[in-house]
Formats: structure tokens, sequence, C-alpha cells
């Protein structure tokens, strides 16, 4: 109205009163319009709304169902292995033996003389193995062959590496190849890694020899002297299968274990089975520039543009994030074992996977490897004089690459980087992850039904390791190469691994020997 009264005062003629009429009633019916339309599309929009709510509580809903459905049922059968306490007692003794030998593989060092006195202490724990299994060694590693009633069927392998990490940490609570029993467990390094894998793969086949069982294929035993420096016992062993024809179902070597609440609201054990193994690459990256004294330094000096080159790779986190495969697997297998918060998740990957592709990085050092290549510098090197600036320095860094972003790829991610800074590469050492084992296959299945037959109380998932195993190696004559020991560990035990105060329970060992005594006797 005030819009009206204010142009009338204005107007001086009919014609201008015309003018203004027409105006405002055009204006009025524009307004009309224009609001009439802006309630139509207040209305779509609300209904758009309210259908987009409806979808994602109808998701909602439907993510819910399935993680009440697919909640892990206890499986209460009674275990089908069931040693005795003097059957466990024994086996304690013996693996502490083999544990007070301190086989320590060091880059450098050819000395076997500590491998060879492992070996005359497992002639006397294994006397049917080695008197009645072809046996042959090279250069301190073993492979035992047990033949098979059908010769042309492919045969199984198990294997451990006799070699130990150092034991040179000062908080040891013992000595640390002692090999003390005690509080109910076997002390000592490699008591864990990983003479207590090989000691049940051996113990089982002796005991099997012992009540004349033969095998519906061949049997192989192998066990490498050089496995924790990344030695070429384990390629020595395969190119001596290789010579005679062999090729495997399968080959089982340590690797993932049953372990305790191994994911955050997991309540109960869990046989974690490694199907893949990550890639590995050393990395030295190299600044060149003009050395000179401290006193009177430049800017950008071979030692700035190194660590420029280290600070944006940890800050820009440059690798691609993927769930692949069996990261997919691990994740949706693991699921049922877990509080329903995370088996609604874990359970609905269809839904949430692209919400944990960017959120699992962030959770922990641990869930970030699954998902990418992982960086990290490991060793340096400038001037050796602290009033020296260096006209060349280095950087070692050692990567971890993802099957879904290859060596070369993750290369590539970190050329850019150092193209920016004027860097050069020399590249150590590299491969590719590994390949897959198909975890929906038969040999997975099978390894899977054994651990469901003697460990009831634990749910069985693949897994993705991040580091190697001589297992890798094998690939080459075995169809299946399954990184895995049917060992019972707790996370205590587990942290222990290359650190001191190394064990492993007494029972578990008992239980780890009687399952590839079943493992062994079922394989068909």
């Amino acid at each position: 109205m005030t819009e009206r009264m204010t142009l009338s005062l204005l107007t001086k003629s009919n014609l201008t009163h015309l003018i203004v009429f027409t105006y405002l009633k055009y204006s009025d019916i524009i307004l009309r319009q224009n609001n009439r339309k802006d309630m139509i599309q207040m209305k779509y929009i609300g209904i758009a709304l309210l259908v987009i709510l409806a979808v994602i509580l109808l998701l909602v809903a439907v993510a819910a169902v399935r993680a009440i459905k697919i909640k892990a049922k206890p499986n209460t059968n009674a275990p089908a292995i069931n040693p005795t306490e003097k059957e466990a007692a024994d086996y304690a003794q013996k693996l502490s033996a083999m544990v007070q030998v301190p086989t320590v593989s060091l880059r450098g060092n050819t000395d076997l003389t500590q491998f060879y006195k492992l070996h005359e202490v497992m002639k006397k724990n294994f006397p049917l193995v080695f008197s009645k299994l072809e046996c042959t060694e090279i250069e301190g590693n073993l492979i035992f062959r047990w033949s098979g009633k059908d010769a042309k069927r492919n045969g199984i392998l198990l294997m451990g590496h006799q070699d130990v990490v150092t034991a040179d940490e000062p908080n040891w609570d013992r000595d640390p190849f002692s090999g003390e029993i005690s509080g109910g467990n076997i002390h000592g390094r490699g008591a864990m890694d990983c003479k207590s894998t090989f000691f049940s793969e051996f113990q089982a086949v002796e005991e099997l020899l012992a009540e004349g069982f033969e095998p519906p294929c061949d049997v192989y035993l192998a066990t490498a002297v050089d496995e924790e420096i990344s030695g070429e016992g384990a390629i020595k062993l395969v190119n001596h299968l290789k010579s005679k024809g062999v090729h495997l179902d399968v080959a089982m070597d340590e690797g993932g274990a049953i372990l305790k609440d191994a994911l955050p609201t997991m309540a109960g054990w869990c046989a974690a089975i490694g199907v893949l193994e990550k890639g590995y690459i050393d990395l030295k990256v190299i600044a060149k520039g003009k050395g000179g004294h401290s006193s009177t330094p430049k800017s950008n000096t071979p030692i700035a543009r190194l660590s420029k080159f280290v600070a944006d790779i940890e800050k820009d986190k440059p690798f691609k994030a993927e769930i692949s495969g069996p990261v997919y697997a691990m994740l949706d297998q693991a699921a049922p074992l877990l509080g329903f918060p995370l088996r609604m998740v874990l359970g609905n990957m269809w839904l949430f996977k692209g919400l944990l592709t960017k959120v699992l990085p962030m959770v922990s050092p641990m869930c970030n490897a699954f998902v990418k290549t992982t960086f990290c510098c490991t060793m340096a090197e400038g001037s050796h004089s602290p009033n020296v600036i260096p006209s060349e320095a280095y950087i070692v860094c050692n990567l971890r690459p993802s099957p879904h972003q290859n060596a070369e790829q993750s290369l590539a991610v970190l050329k850019k980087y150092a193209d920016k800074y004027d860097l050069e590469f020399e590249v150590i050492h590299a491969r590719n992850a590994s390949n897959c084992v198909d975890y929906n296959g038969e040999e997975f299945g099978y390894l899977k039904k054994c651990l469901n037959e003697c460990y009831p109380e634990a749910g069985v998932i693949p897994y993705l390791m991040t580091g190697g195993t001589d297992c890798r190696h094998y690939e080459e004559i075995a169809d299946n190469c399954l990184r895995f020991c049917p060992i019972k560990m707790s996370n205590e035990q587990l942290a222990a691994m290359h650190a001191a105060n190394e064990s492993i329970g007494v029972t578990e060992v008992a239980y780890c020997v009687k399952f590839y005594k079943h493992y062994i006797k079922n394989h068909k």
C-alpha cells in the first residue's frame, strides 16, 4: 500500500496514473505467480527431502536387520583334538631345547655352526623324521619328503624358518636363549617366531610315522636358515623341488595365527589366515649440491631438500586408498564376530565401503597399511662431521606397495616429489604384492574346516599380510600359499615378536601339534 500511495503522489496526469496502475497490477500478478512457483518448488523440495529421508531410513533398517542376522552363533562342538598334559610337557621340553640354540641370522654372516647344532637337537627330537624320510640339506636349509600312496598327485608342504632375529634388547626378564619353561610358557627368542611352528609340524609327522600312517600324497617339510634377513635359503629349496618336477597343492608357512580380541568389539578367538603379502621396496633417495662449512650455509642444502621431500609425503599422504578384494573379504567375514555397531558397518560393505575407504587410513597405522601403500624413511646419511655441509646426502625409504598400486606405480607417486626437490632415485630392491590365494577355493576351505573342527571357539577370516614370509618363493610350484600357524597367541605375546620377552604357551603348542596331525591325516 505504501508503494501505491507514494507513486500516486508523484503522478501529474492521467497518463501517468494509467502507467502507474498498469505497473502495479502487473507487479501483483508477477508476485502471485512467483509466490505460486515458490510454493510449488518448496513442495517438491519437501517431497524430495522426505523421499531421501525415507531411503536413508530404509537403508539403515536393512543394514541393521542384516547386522542382526549375520551375528556369529557359538560353535558348541567339542574340539576334534585333545592333547594330554604329559604330551604338552614333553613338547615343551623339546621346543625348549631348540630355543636354547641361538640361530641368529645376520647379513653377511655365513657361519652355520649354530644351525648345525640345531640339526643335532632336531635329530634327537624327531628320530623317525630323520631316519625314514628322504632328507636334502642345502647349506643348512632342510627339506624332507614323505612319500605318499599316490606319487602322481600333487603334494603338500609345511614350513617354518630356523633362524631368529637378534635378542639385544636390554629389558629381557631372563636369558633370551634359556628356553625357560615357567608360568605355562616356553620363553626365549624364537619360541614364537618361528621355532614353535616348524617344531609342531615336525612333531606331528614324527607321531604319524610312529602310528604307521601313510599319507595319500607326498608331504614335504621345509625349513630355511635366513628368512629373517630375506635370504635365499627358501629359493634354494624351491629350485631343488623344481628340479625334481614337484608341484604342490598347498604350501603353508607362518603368517597369521589364532588371536584373542583381534579387532575392536571382537570378544573371542579369531584365526586369521594370510592369503596375500604386500609388496616390498627399498629405495635410496639422493640429494646432491655444493658442500661447504656450516658457518656460512646456503639454503636448500642436500639434507634440507631430503627433509622437505619426506615432510611433503607425510603431509600429503599421496598413495591411493582402496579396499581391495582380500581386505574386503577380511572385513566382511570378520563382521559376524564383532559388536553390533561395527558389525552393522562391516557387514554392509555394499553401503559403507566408500566411507570406510576414507576413514580406515585415519583409524590406525595397521588399518592404513591394509588399504594403502606405506612409506617410511628408515636410514639417512650426510657428512661425517657436525660442521660440514655434505655435497651429497641420502635417505633409504621402505615402501610396502598395495596390490592395487604396484611397485612401479608407487614409485611414480614419489617421483613427482623427487623432481620438485631435484632428487635422484636408486631402487635397491622392489617386488610387487604376491599372488592372492583363492579364499573361496578348496584348500582355503579345507584349512577353515580343520580349524572349525579343532578350534570350534574361533572364527576364521582371510587376512592381508603387511609383512613378508618365505612362502612367496613357493608360488612358482604351489597352487595355494597359505600363511598361517594354527597356534593361539595373546596380544602380549604377539607384541613381543622381535622384541624382549618372547614366549609361547605350553598348552598352545600341544594343540598346534595335534592340529597339524589332524590336517595331514584328513587331507584328501
